[in-house]
């Protein structure tokens, strides 16, 4: 009986799901690397969220994600009365749909100590966690070869502090990620930290309620995490290789090598061949394949070729790049190189992007 009732509750779940449209959310792969979207903290019933665990693999089909982690609260139970305790039940009975859907799902748990916070991935067994404090956490964590980051690191503060006791683990070793970007919150103070510290960087939702209300259209945030493989294993081995990029709204955190991957994969030229007399204005259009914007602010160009405005490339859209040929250009056809700095690509604390866009221009005299 209650294997009939649980394919009927399935058979129920694919029908909802098919009365939904997945947003395919394009992003590009770079070379060796797919790029996977996820969203390694979120909540259920089983801590202080609001939806089930089925749930959440139905909003992250929908809003194109391809891993997710159900990151219960493994000290915080407020729903006790009514759900049962039991940090392994939302990975357990959210793992047929994701098969089913094609979502990976992440073993994981939070552990709060006061308001620090950790995400422990990668859980092999639950019950071992029973009971214990923080501290003692993090360090089972760390035998089951567990995969640990750092949440919120600027919650309940005025800004992000790399506190003491944050400090004592990162000296053991008990965690290796951090939570640049905590739902739409991103904390400046702790950029710097990521390449000082070597920590692997992670954008998510933290979500509690009904994702599409607290992140409507393409504003969920988002870690972009790029793998050998699309497993478990493949996103294990990218985040220890810290190949991971934050994506929130319009803004992305990465390393420079990455986020150029995106710009190559993203981003063609409409009109790689330019041609105009001294004095006109030619419009460079480019068009753009993924779903992250760009925006677009020339840098670097001869003397006698200038951007007339900054420029802002929308996902899946195409938009010109007006440049203006100077009165006294050189005729004839030059093959240049643009300095387009990518304005919210964000590679270090104060400095973004800067990409070259190679162009043939003809100026007709």
């Amino acid at each position: 009986m209650q294997k009939t009732l649980r394919f009927a509750t399935l058979l129920l779940l694919a029908a909802l799901v098919a009365a939904q449209q997945r947003d395919p959310l394009p992003v590009p792969d770079l070379p060796g690397y797919q790029t996977l979207k996820c969203d390694f903290h979120i909540h259920t019933v089983f801590s202080d969220g609001q939806v089930w665990p089925t749930v959440r693999v139905t909003e992250a089909w929908r809003d194109g994600l391809d891993a997710i982690a159900l990151t219960d609260h493994i000290d915080y139970q407020p729903h006790k009365e009514d759900v049962r305790s039991d940090p392994a039940r939302p990975h357990a009975l959210a793992s047929a749909l994701a098969e089913q859907l094609g979502i990976l799902l992440v073993p994981g748990f939070e552990i709060a100590r006061g308001d620090i916070h950790f995400n422990v991935l990668f859980v092999t067994d639950f019950s071992a966690f029973r009971g214990l404090d923080q501290e003692a956490a993090l360090r089972v964590a760390r035998r089951q070869n567990a995969f640990v980051f750092w949440n919120h690191p600027g919650w309940r503060r005025p800004k992000a502090e790399w506190l003491p006791i944050v400090d004592g683990y990162f000296r053991e070793g008990l965690f290796q990620g951090m939570e640049l970007v905590n739902g739409s919150t991103f904390y400046p103070e702790a950029f710097p930290w990521v390449e000082e510290r070597n920590l692997t960087i992670f954008a998510n939702t933290d979500v509690h309620g009904i994702t599409a209300w607290e992140y409507p259209g393409r504003t969920r945030t988002i870690t972009l995490v790029f793998a050998r493989k699309r497993d478990l294993e493949g996103i294990r081995e990218a985040l220890v290789a810290r190949r991971t990029a934050g994506w929130q709204g319009d803004q992305v955190w990465g390393s420079a090598t990455l986020l150029t991957g995106l710009w190559q994969g993203a981003v063609k030229s409409e009109s790689a061949d330019l041609r105009g007399r001294p004095g006109a204005t030619v419009p460079l259009r480019l068009r753009n394949d993924s779903a992250i914007p760009f925006r677009l602010e020339v840098e670097q160009a001869p003397t006698w070729l200038r951007a007339t405005r900054r420029g802002e490339l929308r996902g899946e859209s195409a938009a010109g790049l007006p440049l203006s040929i100077a009165k006294d250009a050189p005729g004839g056809t030059h093959e240049i190189e643009l300095g387009i700095g990518i304005t919210n690509f964000h590679v270090a604390p104060g400095r973004h992007l800067t990409v070259r866009l190679p162009l043939r221009v003809t100026v007709v005299r």
